[in-house]
């Protein structure tokens, strides 16, 4: 895409989608209601995640058509589109488990087939998995969908990560824009940061509007595919995706061992998530999300530079970013009482 113009186009378009959904929505009483198992207080405009779905996937069929981005679009955006479109269906028909994951699992496996598993730098050595390595990231980019999902759970934290993990993306391969290699998935990124942006706007909060299950798997499936073809293309290598998807991850997979080692059902609904009990404690949205982006920008950026310019140390300081973020998750589950009111006051 050279025509950088374009993306506040992209950007405006995606916010004016997104303020006629939460018109239409209030029109057809199509909202989320509050439940115990909420962080919201008040009905609220869903699947919101639709507007910026569609900009994305019109905005990269006109860009792609104007030059070769390296990698079979066609297949991606199609696949992207259909995790939304079960996405959708799960935010109006309330799915089961079993088509969701069988869905997924899909859209990962074609992913896969296409791209292959990458070559992971471990110290001095290329470490090539094989075929274990196609099972083993199969389940790890499904679990990085559904624990996106997970962490969608007050106003503007998907979006916001998103825009992170694009804007940080762009920030350590910049030198490389010019690159052939690396313009199809600058130009995904570029793209997916302005429409993200423009739901941002109405979705930080107090949110006027939530993306639902549609926007949270497409954003993560979207994200998995760029860091596979960042990977695969010698872009950047899979542990700057590890890093900056950090603090989404670490939370993610905490809360899922601690339900499960409580016998609990572990993808029902709930808000035991480090980042929604901080939420309530702190009585507020917004800053449990200015805190977030603040550790990604002061601590996970500047960790994933490092595994950026030297990917052999890229295992070490992968655990180097998580292990912190490890213990501040456990000391806020250990230091805010699950028993405090859910209502919350969102500021």
């Amino acid at each position: 895409m050279n025509d950088f113009f374009f993306l506040p186009l992209v950007f405006v378009l995606s916010f004016l989608g997104t303020w006629g959904i939460i018109c239409l929505s209030k029109s057809r009483h199509w909202q989320d209601v509050p439940s115990d198992r909420s962080s919201h207080t008040a009905p609220t405009p869903t699947a919101g995640g639709v507007a910026f779905v569609v900009i994305f996937l019109v905005a990269c069929l006109i860009s792609f058509n104007n030059f070769d981005p390296g990698f079979n679009y066609l297949a991606v955006l199609f696949l992207s589109f259909c995790i939304a479109a079960m996405g959708l269906a799960d935010d109006i028909f309330q799915l089961g488990i079993a088509p969701r994951i069988i869905c997924q699992f899909v859209g990962v496996f074609i992913v896969l087939a296409i791209f292959g598993v990458p070559v992971i730098p471990v110290f001095s050595y290329n470490l090539d998995l094989g075929w274990p390595g196609y099972l083993l990231l199969s389940l790890a980019f499904i679990w990085f969908i559904n624990l996106f999902n997970f962490m969608d759970g007050i106003d503007g934290i998907a979006a916001s990560e998103t825009l992170f993990i694009c804007l940080a993306f762009l920030l350590l391969t910049f030198p490389g824009y010019s690159a052939s290699t690396s313009a199809g998935v600058t130009t995904m990124m570029l793209i997916l940061a302005a429409s993200v942006s423009g739901f941002l706007l109405l979705n930080f909060s107090p949110a006027r509007i939530f993306m639902g299950d549609t926007g949270s798997y497409f954003l993560a499936f979207i994200l998995g595919v760029s860091a596979l073809v960042s990977t695969a293309q010698g872009i950047t290598n899979i542990w700057v995706w590890c890093i900056l998807s950090g603090a989404f991850i670490i939370d993610a997979t905490y809360t899922l061992f601690r339900r499960v080692g409580k016998k609990e059902i572990w993808y029902y609904a709930h808000c035991t998530h480090a980042y929604q009990l901080l939420a309530r404690h702190l009585q507020s949205h917004g800053k449990v999300v200015l805190l977030l982006c603040s550790v990604n920008c002061f601590w996970l950026l500047p960790l994933a530079w490092l595994s950026h310019t030297r990917p052999q140390w890229g295992l070490l300081l992968t655990i180097a970013a998580w292990l912190p973020l490890l213990l501040l998750v456990r000391k806020i589950n250990s230091a805010i009482n699950f028993n405090e009111p859910v209502e919350l006051a969102i500021n």
